[in-house]
């Protein structure tokens, strides 16, 4: 129950600080346009060394979870979870060209994800053809946002 808890705990805490906080609102800007942001006045490297800071200790509280709930500590233990959280943002509607997306979008596009896997295991799908799903997933995802980036623009 623990990591469900660290978790919900942390997404609420990054997504308050995504939506009421200047740092926030730096993010989304150097996201949509890093020249533009450049231009208000933003100090683009200071605010992406920030950025990795911030990512590197989330990797690192991730990787104490894992282990903790395995019992274990393993070199390849992480390999190939980069495109889950990958697969699991897109489905919740960030972009990968940047500036758009939200923490509760990513929950929700995890908890998804997490079905669909759980539905995989359920119905004893082997491990390669759940790899080549996800990769269709990843893909379907990311042809689904280039469409929606379209449509915005010949909306504009």
């Amino acid at each position: 129950l623990m990591p469900v808890i660290i978790f919900i705990s942390l997404a609420i805490l990054f997504q308050l600080i995504l939506t009421y906080t200047r740092y926030g609102k730096h993010c989304y800007a150097i996201g949509s346009n890093e020249d533009a942001a450049r231009m208000s006045g933003i100090k683009i490297a200071n605010h992406k060394i920030l950025v990795y800071v911030i990512a590197g200790i989330l990797a690192s509280l991730a990787a104490v979870v894992l282990c903790s709930k395995n019992l274990t500590a393993q070199s390849g233990m992480g390999v190939m979870y980069e495109l889950d959280a990958i697969a699991m943002a897109v489905i919740g509607g960030v972009s990968l060209s940047g500036g758009r997306g939200s923490i509760v979008g990513t929950v929700i596009g995890s908890l998804i994800f997490g079905v669909i896997i759980s539905g995989f295991t359920f119905l004893r799908l082997d491990a390669y053809y759940q790899e080549m799903v996800k990769g269709v997933i990843i893909v379907g995802a990311v042809v689904l946002d280039q469409w929606r980036q379209r449509m915005r623009a010949l909306r504009a």
